[in-house]
């Protein structure tokens, strides 16, 4: 395709979207001994920035916002669809949907892996239900249900393992030790696991979008690297013999410390040593750099098509994982800490478009939410949104070089997790972070001298006035973003 022909289209856009990736789990967040050589290059001949927050460390409410621009209190999905305290289950169609917006502005839509923003039942909780997935907002492409469990059962992989003679087998583990995450190897070749069934299917909506002679915008989830890790052999070799140190605040005792909202894992922490968890962690690098060297055959197909030199490719996580941080924690969710809250965000930006981009490599120090990618497409896409509802920023202007005011917080709520309800809220200002939740007490970082939260200074006489100043900041921000009620405010006002 010639480049005058190239400038007057309007840009693809791709999104790669992980599943509980820290930035332990990125190079180019480094150091790190995880190995992310593509995710990398996107960095080095894009754009990163440097802080970038989820508006929820939960699966659901994270993905919502990705298709609305909105925080969960606003969609109204605050937990994972189907877990009880969830204001919603599915998400039902409208014309405000990021699908919707990119439609009418003349894009074609494909979905590839985890959805997560319906359940596929028909009835729920006693109730009539009626599902909504991918093909119902829009998408063409994959329509999996509910979170899939990382994908192995859905009946497309098995029938794709089926037409080419594999299994999905997960080799017996040895007996003995102890396993703080769920893990192995897989028999079979790369071929056969879920990653690379994900990349090729993302790869044949490229093709098909190709046919259709429309801009396109595909969202590629991944089920990985959220546990269970399973790896094929030779991905594991890459990290069976390699030393991981313990997390600089693996010892930690949060009772101890006056650190309320760091809920330990269902088992006692102290039944797994260093050990344990760094032979998961070593699974967890594993089938990351399994999940990058997917996404890299898909980069690869761009660049054999031409198609990369007007395509945005995008990176993000719906948020990060605790994998034995702050004294063996699993998961996500229940705490407030950096290691959920925090992800990566990257933009490569095409060739040709109208503006000239920033310097390959570029590292930008605008604070960035993972609310902010909706109305940062429909600006790429030329579609119109609801501004008053949207409560994201595009970063398209900052992607530019330009230098607009910034925001100078940023806001994370969580929900709750797994049928137990945890409503807890968490602004950074400065290098302050501070969270307070229904339980009564708060907590208060100084992430300049405590990079890795370890002393809770929300209780100290001479931080009263910070805790006093984060408190109005945070309640400011929550009427900011239309949250809905006023017993939040209460309790955050109150709180010690």
């Amino acid at each position: 395709m010639e480049c005058d022909e190239i400038k007057k289209q309007k840009p693809n856009i791709l999104l790669f979207l992980t599943d509980q990736q820290r930035l332990s789990a990125l190079g180019c967040y480094g150091p790190t001994v995880c190995q992310t050589p593509n995710i990398d290059r996107m960095a080095a001949q894009g754009v990163r920035f440097e802080t970038a927050y989820t508006t929820t460390p939960v699966c659901t409410p994270a993905r919502a916002t990705v298709m609305t621009g909105m925080y969960p209190h606003q969609h109204g999905f605050c937990c994972n669809a189907e877990d009880l305290q969830s204001g919603m289950h599915e998400l039902r169609d409208r014309p405000g949907l990021l699908s919707r917006r990119l439609i009418e502005a003349g894009y074609s839509c494909g979905y590839t892996g985890k959805w997560h923003l319906g359940s596929g039942w028909k009835k729920m909780f006693g109730y009539e239900n009626h599902p909504a997935l991918p093909q119902d907002v829009g998408f063409v492409g994959q329509n999996f249900h509910g979170h899939g469990g990382g994908g192995f059962k859905l009946q497309e992989y098995q029938d794709y393992l089926s037409r080419n003679g594999w299994k999905h087998t997960v080799l017996p583990r040895h007996e003995g030790n102890r396993y703080p995450a769920e893990y192995g190897i897989t028999e079979g070749p790369v071929e056969s696991t879920v990653p690379y069934f994900l990349a090729e299917h993302t790869i044949g909506l490229i093709k098909n979008a190709i046919q259709e002679n429309k801009p396109f915008f595909i969202w590629h989830n991944e089920w990985g690297p959220h546990h269970p890790y399973y790896v094929p052999q030779e991905y594991y070799d890459m990290y069976k013999d390699l030393d991981i140190p313990p997390w600089p605040n693996f010892e930690f005792d949060a009772l101890k410390d006056a650190m309320p909202h760091a809920m330990q894992r269902k088992e006692p922490a102290e039944a797994f040593t260093w050990d344990n968890w760094a032979e998961a962690i070593r699974y967890y690098y594993a089938f990351t750099t399994l999940i990058d060297h997917q996404i890299g055959r898909v980069l690869a197909f761009l660049s054999e098509t031409g198609l990369d030199k007007n395509t945005v490719t995008v990176f993000s996580s719906d948020h990060g994982d605790t994998i034995g941080s702050h004294g063996g924690m699993e998961d996500k969710g229940r705490c407030t800490f950096e290691e959920v809250q925090r992800i990566g965000m990257l933009f490569r930006l095409p060739e040709h478009h109208d503006r000239s981009p920033l310097p390959a490599g570029t590292i930008l120090e605008e604070w960035a939410s993972l609310a902010d990618l909706y109305p940062t497409f429909c600006e790429i896409a030329g579609a119109d949104y609801d501004k008053t509802e949207v409560k994201g920023r595009s970063l398209w202007p900052l992607l530019h070089g330009e230098k607009p005011a910034w925001r100078d917080r940023i806001l994370i709520e969580t929900n709750g997790l797994l049928g137990v309800a945890h409503t807890m809220f968490t602004i950074r200002h400065q290098h302050y972070k501070f969270s307070a939740g229904a339980s009564g007490q708060c907590e208060l970082y100084d992430l300049q001298s405590d990079p890795h939260e370890m002393r809770n200074l929300s209780r100290l006489s001479d931080m009263q006035p910070v805790v006093d100043q984060m408190k109005a900041i945070l309640i400011d921000e929550l009427k900011t973003t239309d949250y809905p009620g006023t017993t939040a405010y209460s309790f955050i006002k109150k709180c010690r």
